[in-house]
């Protein structure tokens, strides 16, 4: 098995192994794959068979530091969707019963700051874990490239929220439509974000051996990234939507708003959960046959 810089599909069996339900010869396939005769996983014959070579995967050298990155990036966009939907959450409350829609400043306001903080301590966490100096070969497998690209949505949605929450003391901060405006330069950061952790997740637990959650924590990403613009998009073309076609169609699009942002909420905890696996695999790299079955 080639030990070096596995790919988002774990890394290629160079040895004859045969998969242990169609006896097919696995030898070229990649160990997050499938068996091309009958769809086994190929980690499951892995495991089966307890290929020692499985164990010449690459260990980070600060498997702590490592550890913490995974976590703060998968925590940190959860934490940002709770800390900010107390201001979401209200509007949608009060346009569903009627009483209008007031601006809950001293809700919003202290979420931006607050969740500013938490997006870039979770970015100098990575960084910080993700480094050449830290973690040279982790760096190197998962690309120095998508390393940055990460670390740069996480300070890119940070800036965003603490310019708001600067500009919400001044005259813009009193109109009605600045939390939608602020909610909406919140967009591109956090699509951003979480289309470039899929690949980083899906590597790092490639590398950590941990590769059933290296699948899932990369396409949970990948979904949640869209169920959070496509939330996003509704609740901010709510007033749009009361304009144009009337309040019963706005009510039905700030609805279905919230059902997205409750989705977003419950890929976000998944993610968290697949991110966690991850970490501590990068501490104590394993292959867990128990949890393949």
């Amino acid at each position: 098995m080639r030990p070096a810089h596995p790919s988002d599909d774990g890394p290629v069996l160079d040895a004859h192994v045969t998969c242990v339900r169609c006896r097919y010869d696995l030898a070229g396939t990649h160990v997050l794959g499938k068996c091309p005769e009958c769809g086994l996983e190929v980690l499951a014959t892995v495991a089966a068979h307890g290929d020692p070579d499985v164990a010449h995967l690459a260990a980070p050298e600060a498997p702590r530091a490592a550890s913490a990155a995974v976590v703060a990036v998968t925590v940190a966009p959860l934490v940002a969707l709770l800390l900010q939907g107390s201001g979401p959450a209200m509007r949608t409350v009060d346009a569903l019963v009627g009483r209008g829609s007031s601006f809950p400043s001293q809700v919003e306001r202290p979420s931006w700051l607050v969740t500013a903080l938490a997006l870039g301590a979770a970015a100098v966490v990575f960084a910080r874990g993700f480094s050449a100096q830290a973690n040279p070969t982790l760096r190197a497998s998962v690309g120095a490239v998508r390393v940055r690209r990460l670390a740069g949505a996480l300070w890119a949605w940070a800036a965003v929220l603490a310019a708001a929450f600067v500009l919400s003391f001044s005259t813009l901060g009193t109109a009605w439509s600045f939390s939608y405006a602020v909610l909406a330069a919140q967009m591109l950061p956090c699509g951003w974000l979480l289309v470039a952790l899929a690949p980083v997740l899906g590597r790092a637990g490639a590398l950590s051996r941990a590769y059933r959650e290296a699948r899932h924590g990369k396409q949970g990403a990948e979904l949640v990234s869209l169920t959070a613009v496509a939330a996003i998009t509704l609740y901010v073309a709510g007033p749009a939507i009361d304009a144009a076609l009337g309040g019963d169609w706005a009510t039905v699009g700030m609805g279905l708003a919230a059902t997205l942002f409750f989705l977003t909420a419950l890929g976000l905890a998944y993610l968290v959960g697949n991110g966690w696996v991850i970490a501590t695999a990068l501490r104590r790299p394993r292959i867990d046959p128990s949890r393949l079955r």
